[in-house]
C-alpha cells in the first residue's frame, strides 16, 4: 500500500531514507564521515521531507502490512523551490550544522547546483528510497509508477548514482545530462514525459 505519510511519520521517513541512501555519493559528500553520516542523515532527510511537504509536496510511503518499506517525495510541476526560511524552522533537529560549517556549505552548494536544473515543466522526484532490506521486491518501481501517475506522466529528477540510472533508463526515463564539477561527485539529471 502506498499512501501520504503524516507528519509524525516524517522522523520514520528520514531513517528510512537515511539507511538507502548512506553510501549515496551525493550524501557521501555533504558529509563525508561515515559515522557522523549515520548519526546526522535521518534528521537532514526528516526535515528535507517536512519541508517538501510545507512547500506543496507529496511525500508519500510505501507500506508491506504494517512495514514501513518505502518513501517518495515529490515536488509538483511550476512549486518554487523551498526557501531558507522553511529550512529554519527545523533548526532545532539540524542545530548540528550550525557546528559543521563545511557540511552547511558543501550541502548548500549541492542543493544549488541541482535546483539550478530543475525544469520548471515537470514534477520532481526529489527523493526516492526503499529500504535496503527489502530492496529488489518492486517497492522502488511501485512509488515511481504512483509518482509518474500523480504527475501526469511528467517527472524530473537527478541521481547521484550511476546504477540508479541504469534502473531509472528500463524504466522509461531519458538520461538530459552527467552533471561534472572538480569539486563534487557527478550526477545525472533524467526526464520522463
Amino acid at each position: 500500500m502506498i499512501r501520504d505519510l503524516r507528519e509524525d511519520e516524517l522522523a520514520a521517513a528520514g531513517a528510512l531514507a537515511a539507511a538507502a541512501f548512506r553510501e549515496d555519493p551525493g550524501f557521501s559528500y555533504i558529509l563525508p564521515d561515515d559515522a557522523g553520516r549515520r548519526l546526522r542523515l535521518p534528521s537532514l532527510l526528516a526535515a528535507l521531507f517536512a519541508v517538501d511537504a510545507a512547500a506543496g509536496g507529496r511525500v508519500r510511503g510505501a507500506f508491506d502490512g504494517d512495514a514501513f518499506v518505502g518513501v517518495s517525495a515529490v515536488i509538483p510541476e511550476g512549486a518554487e523551490s523551498p526557501d531558507l526560511v522553511r529550512w529554519i524552522r527545523h533548526l532545532p533537529s539540524l542545530g548540528w550544522l550550525l557546528w559543521d560549517p563545511p557540511a552547511l556549505l558543501r550541502g548548500a552548494a549541492l542543493g544549488r547546483a541541482v535546483e539550478e536544473l530543475r525544469p520548471a515543466d515537470r514534477a520532481y522526484l526529489h527523493v526516492l528510497a526503499v529500504h535496503p532490506a527489502t530492496q529488489g521486491r518492486g517497492i522502488g518501481a511501485a512509488l515511481l509508477k504512483d509518482a509518474l501517475e500523480a504527475s501526469g506522466g511528467r517527472l524530473y529528477l537527478e541521481t547521484f548514482t550511476k546504477d540508479n540510472v541504469n534502473w531509472y533508463e528500463r524504466l522509461g526515463f531519458k538520461t538530459t545530462g552527467e552533471v561534472l564539477s572538480a569539486s563534487r561527485p557527478p550526477f545525472w539529471t533524467m526526464r520522463r514525459g
